[in-house]
């Protein structure tokens, strides 16, 4: 933590095995840095500049992220509860999320077009008016999500399971989905398939 306090600006460098929970990293610009088996749990990111990093098996849960910028993300194997996306810089989100347990997210009202979250489970996660066009959410599992007045005009939900997209509340034209699950778009119409 010592070195976090005395440096702001970080450029290709690994972190590993840190374990940070609940302390404060802020105003930093970390560019192509790589963060491995780390505990970052309720650690406040505010006003931090992440461009080109990654996250590799860490813990983000109930992390804080005002005005942080997140530009060429990627999150693989992390967990990420209770996370609150909105709060980060709008204009400046872009990330990939891949084999991660993200649960109870806010992600409503963001530009996510082409993001990717592929292999996750992606649970009680609260996606309203978000712009998901062109977004890979290609074999992950949204139980609880909710979806509504979302764009996922091209989006890929090939293999995704336990998602209720109703498609009189959501764009999804050109949407790509797999069977069985493509079924439960039926839901909406009140219809009896046997």
């Amino acid at each position: 933590m010592k070195r976090f306090n005395k440096i702001n600006e970080f450029q290709d460098e690994q972190f590993c095995n840190l374990n940070l929970e609940n302390q404060k990293i802020t105003n930093k610009l970390f560019f192509s840095c790589e963060f491995q088996n780390c505990n970052f749990s309720y650690t406040d990111f505010a006003s931090t500049l992440f461009e080109d990093c990654s996250f590799i098996n860490c813990n983000l849960s109930l992390s804080k992220i005002i005005k942080t910028q997140i530009r060429g993300m990627l999150f693989k194997g992390c967990k990420i509860i209770g996370v609150d996306f909105t709060k980060c810089d709008k204009l400046m989100i872009d990330f990939s999320i891949e084999e991660c347990n993200v649960k109870s997210c806010i992600f409503s009202d963001l530009g996510l077009k082409n993001c990717i979250f592929y292999k996750s489970e992606v649970l009680e996660c609260d996606f309203v008016n978000a712009d998901l066009s062109g977004a890979n959410l290609c074999e992950s599992d949204f139980s609880g999500s909710l979806f509504h007045n979302t764009n996922m005009f091209q989006a890929n939900l090939k293999n995704c399971i336990n998602y209720n997209i109703d498609p009189l509340k959501n764009n999804i034209r050109k949407a790509k989905f797999s069977l069985p699950e493509a079924i439960t778009l039926l839901n909406a119409f009140e219809i009896n398939i046997q």
